[in-house]
């Protein structure tokens, strides 16, 4: 007999990936709002319209609008664990992307910078709410086999927000109208326009419909996502573990003090934040958001810096696609190690070539530094970029699942604040060294998460409990094929279990 990830064939339909990219235009939402500060706050024209290109505080008043975005993302991954679970993963979506649109519309018709600063932390709290409920759908819908390949989708549209705004920026950096600041920020409500099109189209989480005793809706979901060819057998399959072990989730009823509580709930709370904590560790979002500066300190203009900028996104983007081709085919702690090791390696070489070139004539080494900064975002979007986003909302049961994502994204926000903050002034002040601390931290974190983290490749949601000692919460590991009258009696075992198991847990 086989279990759910050891049948060969896929188990979706080409519109489970439709609906992926559907929601996924939340997170190019987020992308191109989180990225788009870096080209408008570099635009004469907005230092100009703001009063800020002779303000003495200029500096603390930039950084203040780029950190309040992320104080924002903090507030709305929390509002999601209360959102998505209460009300559902589309909801979530919506009201975020809802105010995404509003905020960048706002924030491109500012008048002065306290404007500006207010609608970019509601575009932070927006943005964070849709980042943290992607993945979460998607991880929810999809089969386990290939839950690693379709959730890349999410990175991909993540991607695709962040080059879409690196070009814009371009642009307009050609453009001397005297409000060439506001377009870029305008042009960012495409993308949440889109998403909250596409989620009319979108079907619900089936879990979240399960969680919410609303097991006809969520088998409907289920079979037109996970039948092909007329085959049913896996779908109901799969569908008979999730109405088990949801049913007995459900009469659980753990918030987040029951989470807290319980040692294999902790210790996935502490894994989603070390995770998150030594992705972001590894310097991407500095490299990414103060690439100008440091293309500037290797002697590039302005012109070229900001092409340089949009090919280091290129290169990100195209690395997300062909990590289709790997996230499924090696243990998740394998991937996350390689994909530490790669930066770690690349981002060292980089550090001695700056060391050794900055403030240089020669050209051969300044490219070469530019060379290693583009093989560090290769290897984090190969490798990395995906598990950001899908392996903490792998290890937690269904009613926790929001919680791990608030949690994930939560210090997602936090630590960005942190190094995002002293980026500038580190630069300035010590230059390459900086990079050691990215160096350190990285490499201590490939040897925690190589030892101890659990694989969580091709099982479902349901049977990852048992990673975690949590036997006696675990309903079903396992759902076996066989005849049409074996799977039928598979069934009738599910709806008998899911009554018993919840006068169990009443008593």
């Amino acid at each position: 007999m086989e279990t759910l990830e050891e049948r060969p064939q896929r188990h979706y339909k080409t519109s489970a990936i439709l609906y992926a990219s559907g929601v996924s235009f939340g997170a190019a939402s987020y992308g191109f709002a989180s990225s788009i500060i870096s080209t408008t706050i570099g635009q004469p024209t907005f230092l100009e319209s703001m009063k800020l290109e002779r303000a003495s505080n200029a500096s603390e008043i930039l950084g203040a609008s780029n950190a309040l975005f992320f104080v924002g993302g903090i507030i709305g991954s929390v509002l999601v664990s209360v959102i998505a679970d209460r009300y559902g993963r589309r909801p979530a979506i919506a009201i975020g992307a809802t105010m995404i649109l509003f905020s960048s519309a706002l924030a491109a018709a500012s008048q002065h910078i306290a404007m500006f600063i207010i609608f970019r932390f509601i575009n932070g709290i927006g943005g964070y709410m849709a980042l943290t409920t992607v993945p979460l759908w998607i991880t929810e819908s999809v089969p386990p086999k290939d839950r690693g390949i379709l959730s890349d989708i999410n990175p991909i549209f993540n991607n695709i927000g962040y080059n879409a705004a690196s070009w814009v920026g371009v642009g307009f950096f050609f453009y001397k109208g005297s409000n060439a600041w506001r377009g870029p920020l305008a042009i960012g409500c495409l993308f949440p326009i889109l998403c909250l099109v596409s989620l009319w189209f979108v079907p619900e989480s089936p879990r979240y419909l399960l969680s919410k005793d609303r097991a006809e809706e969520a088998w409907k979901i289920v079979r037109s996502l996970h039948t092909r060819n007329g085959d049913e057998s896996f779908a109901r399959r799969e569908f008979q573990q999730m109405q088990s072990q949801i049913a007995f989730d459900r009469a659980l009823n753990v918030g987040w003090l029951g989470m807290l509580r319980r040692p294999s709930y902790r210790k996935r709370a502490l894994m989603a934040f070390f995770l998150v904590f030594i992705l972001v560790s590894s310097g991407i979002l500095v490299v990414g958001n103060y690439g100008t500066i440091i293309y500037s300190q290797l002697g590039y203009g302005t012109e070229a810096q900001l092409f340089l900028q949009a090919g280091f996104l290129g290169t990100a983007f195209v690395s997300n696609i062909l990590a289709v081709l790997v996230v499924d085919r090696m243990p998740r702690p394998t991937l996350i190690c390689l994909g530490l090791v790669g930066c770690m390696a690349s981002l060292t070489c980089e550090a001695a070539l700056v060391a050794t070139y900055v403030n240089s004539e020669n050209k051969s080494g300044l490219s070469a530094c530019v060379a290693m900064l583009y093989l560090y975002v290769f290897c984090y979007g190969l490798l990395l970029d995906g598990v950001t986003w899908w392996y903490a909302s792998e290890i937690f049961p269904t009613h926790l699942r929001a919680h791990g994502m608030s949690i994930a994204m939560g210090t997602y926000a936090l630590v960005n604040i942190i190094w995002l903050q002293a980026a500038p002034t580190a630069f300035e002040n010590i230059g390459w060294k900086y990079y050691l601390f990215f160096i350190v931290i990285t490499t201590i974190g490939a040897v925690i998460i190589w030892s101890t983290f659990p694989d969580t490749l091709n099982l479902s949601l349901e049977e990852v409990a048992r990673l975690f000692g949590d036997d006696d919460l675990v309903e079903a590991y396992e759902l076996h094929s066989g005849t049409a009258e074996e799977n039928k009696k598979h069934e009738l075992i599910a709806k008998v279990q899911g009554i018993s198991l919840h006068k169990r847990c009443t008593n």
